[in-house]
């Protein structure tokens, strides 16, 4: 069917939310042709079509139909200015579901209506949409419901609106140290908002509108919402924004205190447990450690050594239907970080009645093993009892020991340790730099592994081993720790130069905790497992349940399905546990090279190149940076060299060197 001759009618249409008037010219391959008020020509698709004149306005010359067009634009928007919406939504509402344009505007302006009336009352609906919607050619009717839906979500937004608006005025003038009276809950609103977006970022409730806001404040930086927060007293300038993110309480529940408080009053059973308190073992921790865990003795029986080490059990503090061993899972381990400690379990337990104090009989997990001169496991025995520590060392005093009272005991670490690189064992040695933040002062303390460090971990590494070879030759179910060999072997083991302990370390395979016992080739072992620090790590509470009701029932307490629930639930705590540790520790070094070790030499090993640009370790603070290089030097990896730091910024983890002049 041919389409009908629209020249000469003026038609509605929108452009960008605005309806417009336009004169038609005629027709051109379906699309219309029209005369804008601007004085230009479109090709207008019929789709975009809204009103189309029933009168034809005849007009010869361009300028005669640009005034026909200007009166009836102007007339309609003086029409629509006249009309009150909400009046005739109270008189149809109740009546129909839609109508005709043309029946609604005669029902508003009544009888003798032209096209002026009906495409105003377009343009009206159009504009407000509250009370009608037009949709092809005719006008939906909103229920009551419905308008008073659209109402409230208009007053919303409007809101939403002003409080941005009151936003932007506050913050900018924040930002220029003015005051700006904002309302409290504006202010409130806003602090609360910038908090979330800062600790979790697009995924934060109100991320968009946040963001709008930062924006066109030019604050959109992480630094910049941290110093608002800091400035407004939400966070204080050194915020561990780690421990807010994945939401972890420095503090108990008052419910999981009270149950420890119960659980200590009982006090522990002596029943089944072996009396050991005639012996006098020591503990060797470092000046600030408050959960003694582990203790040792020693004793010789002719050639051989006869080795006790004493894990406190902490599992009879915890029992495993407890709030207390729930908690325990949930936070996965004790986070040491520089400026606090946060403790797996409460400290009445972790440093008072499990800890393994100076004269105070405790309940105990021993592992009694006799050892031959070269190192031999002659004779093992696993029991539950009771000890009473004879001596508290710290790692200095013990140093000072090992030629004299301790020598027997650290001849046969040696002993232990060359056996297990003959093993296979492939131990990486890096420096470890210790911060600690005392009174607002952040302390560096380079650890290294002396003597008194050095046989402590070797009886622990024994005492976990003795405990995964119980476990596996008694098939009590257990999460059992290993290491797949390395990709490559570059040390025999043992060695101390940094650049290639570096380059095995990036060798080395994952560690992993399985439900198999499987060789760990970092320590040259057929099966382990880590029991020897239950106040700290869950894992070891765990292994340290099987096996003291394995001691006493004959049977293990956890089968191997809980065990695999308990490692599925550790596994995310854990992964949490080491973000925490890096990022915070990352943010105190990075403050510490801010303040102490900027715009000086620092002495630095090259560790990788990479076209223009060399990653280097600093041998002092033993992190890695990158340093541009001139095209004129040419350096290989393991050669050392002098760098300067500069922009440091801890709150971004930004850090950026240059070769030292």
């Amino acid at each position: 069917m041919k389409e009908k001759d629209l020249s000469g009618h003026l038609v509605e249409f929108a452009e960008q939310g605005r309806v417009q008037t336009a004169y038609c010219l005629g027709q051109k391959d379906r699309r219309l042709r029209v005369l804008l008020l601007s004085g230009r020509e479109e090709l207008l698709p019929r789709t975009r079509v809204l009103h189309i004149s029933q009168r034809v306005y005849k007009a010869n010359h361009r300028q005669e139909q640009l005034e026909i067009l200007k009166t009836a634009h102007e007339r309609r928007e003086e029409l629509k200015e006249e009309i009150i919406l909400e009046d005739l939504w109270e008189l149809v509402v109740d009546e129909a579901e839609e109508m005709s344009p043309e029946e609604l505007a005669e029902i508003y302006f009544g009888s003798g209506i032209n096209d002026d009336h009906v495409a105003a009352l377009i343009r009206a609906v159009l504009e407000d949409r509250l009370y009608f919607r037009f949709r092809e050619g005719r006008i939906l009717i909103h229920s009551r419901e419905e308008v008073a839906r659209l109402k409230e979500a208009r007053k919303r937004e409007a809101e939403k609106l002003a409080r941005r608006e009151e936003g932007a005025a506050w913050l900018t003038a924040l930002f220029a140290h003015k005051e700006y009276p904002v309302k409290d809950s504006v202010r409130h609103y806003w602090l609360k908002a910038l908090k979330e977006y800062l600790l979790f970022g697009d995924e934060a409730r109100n991320a968009r509108e946040t963001k709008e806001l930062l924006k066109r404040v030019g604050a959109d930086r992480p630094s910049k919402i941290f110093e608002i927060l800091v400035q407004e007293g939400i966070f204080s300038p050194d915020e561990n924004l780690e421990l807010l993110r994945f939401d972890i309480k420095e503090h108990f529940p008052e419910e999981i205190e009270k149950e420890a408080e119960e659980i200590v009053k009982r006090g522990f059973s002596r029943r089944g447990r072996e009396d050991l308190t005639f012996l006098s073992p020591i503990t060797i921790d470092g000046p600030e450690t408050k959960d003694f865990d582990d203790a040792l003795h020693f004793e010789k029986k002719g050639s051989n050594l006869l080795v006790g080490i004493h894990i406190a059990d902490v599992a009879t503090f915890v029992p495993p239907e407890s709030r207390l061993f729930q908690e325990a899972l949930s936070r996965g381990a004790t986070i040491y970080l520089p400026d606090r400690i946060i403790p797996m379990l409460p400290r009445l337990i972790c440093e008072e009645a499990a800890s393994l104090k100076e004269g105070a009989e405790r309940p105990a997990l021993s592992f009694l093993v006799e050892l031959s001169p070269i190192g031999e496991i002659l004779s093992f025995r696993l029991v539950r009892s009771v000890i009473k520590v004879a001596q508290r060392l710290v790692y200095e005093e013990a140093d000072e020991l090992l030629q004299g009272d301790l020598a027997p005991l650290y001849q046969l670490a040696e002993i232990l340790f060359k056996r297990r690189l003959e093993a296979g064992a492939l131990p990486v040695y890096l420096p470890e730099i210790n911060l600690r933040v005392e009174d607002g002062q952040i302390r560096l303390e380079r650890i290294e592994i002396t003597g008194s460090r050095f046989l402590v971990s070797e009886f622990m590494i024994l005492a976990n081993y003795l405990a995964a070879r119980f476990l596996k030759e008694n098939q009590v179910p257990a999460i059992y720790r290993s290491q797949p060999k390395p990709k490559e072997r570059l040390i025999s083991g043992g060695e101390q130069d940094i650049y290639l302990n570096f380059l095995q370390l990036r060798q080395m395979s994952r560690g992993e905790m399985l439900l198999t016992p499987e060789f760990h080739h970092g320590l040259g072992l057929p099966c382990y497992t880590t029991v020897t620090s239950p106040i700290r790590r869950a894992v070891d509470l765990i292994i340290e349940h099987q096996l003291c009701y394995f001691l006493e029932n004959g049977r293990p307490l956890f089968s191997q399905e809980e065990l695999e629930a308990f490692l599925r639930e550790l596994s995310r705590s854990l992964e949490v546990v080491t973000t925490v540790k890096n990022r915070s520790y990352r943010y105190w070094l990075l403050k510490y090279l801010r303040e102490y070790a900027r715009q000086q030499p620092l002495e630095a090993l090259v560790v990788d190149i990479h076209q223009r640009k060399a990653k280097v370790l600093l041998l002092d603070y033993m992190i890695t940076v990158d340093v541009p290089l001139p095209p004129s030097l040419r350096l290989e990896p393991g050669s050392h060299l002098k760098i300067i730091l500069k922009n440091i910024n801890p709150r971004e983890d930004t850090i950026r060197a240059f070769l030292a002049h």
